[in-house]
């Protein structure tokens, strides 16, 4: 299923002969009907402003692997960083950090992002990176239970003994051995990333500039007259957010040994 996205992402121009350019705002079709009903010119029809709906698909799978990739690398790298310091140093270092993230729990991220992106700008990757450090948070609070239990260990404590320097200790030797789990997350997270940035764009909050799944729904939510505007879309956003999450349930199987007792 993602094989079939990443084609499409990596090959949008042979795909199809409409250029990104003639597919968004602010560049108007000339002579073409919106929501028009498919036809030899355009096989799914047309959605606002006369853009055709099969080439906003195939280009808009570029958006939404970029959608899928750079929030949720921000969101786990630092994740992964801070929640390794937090666990590792402990004391006032553990409990500063888990107060922040206990502070950033209490405010629901949706609301967040909606409140920011208008700040700051719409364009998309202003949206990708506010999206991803709000979701640092979760992902400090994951790995330090992850590193906590690493810690305990007999190597672990032989590395210390031998007097191997704190971060050569977090990063050569806890990492490695706790970020398993991390990896199952990132393929979680990027589904969940899908749909919450498609759920941006489809409230109004997407960047109008770029080819979107989410925006194209938005479009055509109040018009049937060509329902391939909206169902398309849709479908795709599906087929990619469950691609990441069976690839997640996939790596969890491989790399959780608990299931192989």
């Amino acid at each position: 299923m993602l094989i079939f996205i990443l084609v499409l992402a990596v090959y949008s121009p042979w795909l199809t002969y409409i250029k990104l350019d003639e597919l968004v705002i602010p560049y108007i079709p000339p002579g073409e009907t919106p929501f028009d009903s498919p036809t030899a010119d355009h096989p799914l029809g047309t959605t606002k402003y006369g853009y055709d709906v099969l080439a906003r698909i195939i280009w808009g799978s570029r958006t939404t692997i970029l959608m899928a990739l750079i929030p949720v690398t921000i969101a786990i790298g630092g994740g992964l960083i801070l929640g390794t310091i937090s666990a590792y140093f402990g004391g006032t270092v553990d409990y500063l950090m888990m107060r922040f993230v206990d502070l950033m729990y209490a405010f629901p991220n949706l609301v967040l992002v909606i409140i920011i992106v208008p700040i700051l700008g719409q364009a998309l990757l202003t949206s990708l990176v506010i999206y991803g450090i709000l979701f640092i948070p979760y992902n400090i609070r994951f790995m330090r239970s992850l590193v906590l239990q690493v810690k305990q260990l007999e190597f672990i404590q032989a590395a210390k003994a031998g007097g191997a320097q704190k971060f050569k200790v977090m990063f050569k030797h806890i990492i490695p051995n706790a970020i398993s789990p991390m990896i199952i997350a990132f393929f979680g997270g990027a589904a969940v990333a899908v749909l919450g940035l498609a759920g941006l764009a489809f409230i109004g909050f997407g960047d109008p500039t770029v080819a979107s799944w989410g925006t194209d729904i938005n479009w055509a939510g109040a018009t049937f007259s060509n329902v391939n505007a909206a169902v398309w879309p849709g479908l795709f956003i599906g087929i990619t957010a469950i691609g990441f999450m069976l690839i997640g349930d996939g790596l969890r199987d491989a790399l959780d040994p608990r299931l192989n007792i």
